[in-house]
Order: structure tokens, then sequence, then C-alpha cells
């Protein structure tokens, strides 16, 4: 058990590395190793690696046809926020391959916040009817929630996604 106000971390020392110093992914052979190492988390038996390594991957500019195939097998990790992550990440790179899966997660019972922002990078009108119904039914007390779907919405309105931070 951890003490709440700790970082939620990886176990990994490599993922904490990736974390700290923010090293470039490719490049050169240390690069691409450093690449093929985190790729290889993505598969990690610990769910924090799994979802610290789908979250680095995903954030970052790499755009090659492995980080795009580990990003779209973690959507399928059993570790919901692992799975939104690599969500996020194909939702960035291939919106189309994304958009299933988002429609899915818009049509849930319960929706999150992830899963608006993988909506807003697919920016697809069709997201439009989903995504209104929610706000139709969104509380006003989550800020955030209310701001994601809002800029989902405006992306879809728009079809085109925003700028990736």
């Amino acid at each position: 058990m951890t003490n709440e106000s700790e970082e939620y971390r990886p176990p990994s020392a490599f993922l904490q590395q990736l974390i700290d110093e923010e090293p470039a992914l490719a490049g050169d052979a240390d690069a691409d190793a450093k690449l093929a190492e985190l790729i290889a988390l993505t598969r990690d038996a610990d769910p924090a690696n799994r979802d610290w390594a789908l979250l680095l991957l995903g954030q970052s500019e790499v755009e090659t046809p492995e980080a795009l195939a580990a990003l779209v097998a973690g959507m399928d990790d059993e570790e919901h926020e692992a799975a939104l992550e690599a969500l996020i990440g194909v939702a960035m790179r291939a919106p189309a391959l994304a958009l299933p899966r988002v429609r899915e997660l818009l049509d849930g019972d319960t929706v999150d916040s992830m899963a608006l922002e993988a909506a807003a990078y697919v920016a697809d009108p069709s997201l439009l009817p989903l995504l209104e119904a929610i706000g139709r039914e969104v509380e006003d007390d989550d800020d955030v929630f209310t701001t994601v779907l809002a800029e989902a919405i405006e992306a879809c309105t728009r079809g085109s996604a925003p700028e990736a931070v």
C-alpha cells in the first residue's frame, strides 16, 4: 500500500528514467533501443508498467509501425486505464482505427474523460450524437469532464483534431 501523497510511478527503473529525463526515442541507435524497450514494456506483466509504457508511447512523437501496433494491441489491455492510454495514442496516429472503440465507449453506461479525449483526436462528426447525448446527461460539478466533453464536441464538429500537447 502506498501513501496517498506519493506520486503514482511505475516499478520499472527504465520507465522512471524515461519519465524523469524524457530522452529521444528516435534518431540514433541508443534512441531506437530505448523505443524497443518501451514497446516491450507495453506487454509487461505489471499493470503499472504497461499503463506507463502505453502513456509514454502514446504521448511520444514516434510514428513507426511497431509503435502503432503496440498501441493497437494495448487497446485490449485488461487494465482499463492502460487500454485508454493506448486508445488515445491510436486516436492521435490512426483515427480510423480508434473510431469503433471510441464509439463503443461513448455508447457505454459510464463514460470517462479519457474516452472523450480520444473522441477529440478521432474528430469524426459521426460521434456528435453520442457526445451531445452525454452532454445532456452530465452534471456541471465536474469541470474537467465538461471541459474535455466540450473539446470533443468542438473537434468532431470541426472535423479536425486538437493540436497534440
